[in-house]
């Protein structure tokens, strides 16, 4: 696939998590964000990890929500003693959480699944300044190393002696924080490397570059953009005109259908 494809489905996957609301909907455009992953079989100690990142996601958000949600109206769904939790703390956490898990499994997949020389490339194409295309490839070839290199220091750590979870919540928070900077200083000291190798070489960001293996649209290409663009398409219009309806801007009887569509699906 084509790394501009790529590209374009993160960019309609991002509006897609703006545009819909329900818990569900926003659940199958997580499920479909992580879909990929399978294709691209990382090893099963990364999914268990990813997994109980999601989970602490899901379960943080919602419960924060559903406790100080303000908005009126707001029906209790629980009562713990002092501690209420509403129904639509819950549902609007819930949704907003399931946002961020899709938008991050996009770009993850994205970062996963693309060689930093053609997404440098694909940039370049896209009429993106040479400055920005090479942060963004020098980016994307440091996240695959950054994650290993937070892998190797928490198992030195867990190498040490005590386990996390036996320590309280604040002492755990407080080492999940410190166990950040080794792996910040590393990132620190390779881009300072990498800018000092380029100074020393004399690198010339106006100068004028070509491509060894220009990209190309394959009809694959072609037809996810088209069906994908149509897809996105035609949620936010519908979205849009829901918009309209609600606010009293602008409203037709021929849509009542979509109308009833979006408010219990999107």
């Amino acid at each position: 696939m084509d790394p501009r494809t790529r590209l374009w489905l993160v960019i309609c996957a991002g509006v897609l998590a703006v545009t819909l609301e329900r818990p569900a909907a926003l659940l199958a455009f997580a499920a479909t964000c992580a879909a990929p992953m399978l294709w691209l079989r990382p090893p099963w100690a990364w999914w268990r990890r990813g997994l109980i990142a999601t989970a602490t996601i899901l379960w943080s958000t919602t419960l924060s929500q559903g406790l100080f949600y303000a908005e009126q109206p707001r029906v209790a769904w629980a009562v713990l003693g002092p501690l209420t939790l509403w129904r639509e703390g819950l549902s609007w956490g819930l949704a907003q959480s399931l946002r961020f898990v899709g938008t991050s499994l996009a770009g993850l997949t994205l970062a996963l699944s693309t060689p930093p020389d053609r997404m440098y490339a694909a940039l370049l194409r896209l009429r993106v300044p040479f400055g920005l295309a090479l942060m963004a490839s020098t980016a994307l070839r440091f996240v695959p190393e950054v994650g290993r290199e937070l892998w190797v220091v928490r198992r030195a750590r867990a190498g040490r002696g005590r386990p996390v979870w036996r320590r309280s919540p604040w002492a755990w928070l407080r080492l999940e924080v410190q166990l950040l900077g080794p792996v910040v200083a590393r990132a620190w000291r390779r881009a300072q490397n990498l800018a000092e190798s380029l100074d020393a070489r004399g690198f010339d960001p106006l100068a004028p570059r070509a491509v060894r293996r220009p990209l190309r649209f394959s009809a694959l290409d072609i037809g996810i953009i088209a069906a994908s663009g149509a897809l996105t398409l035609g949620v936010a219009g519908a979205r849009i005109l829901y918009v309209l309806y609600t606010s009293d801007t602008w409203y037709h009887p021929a849509l009542r259908p979509l109308y009833g569509f979006v408010r219990g699906w999107l």
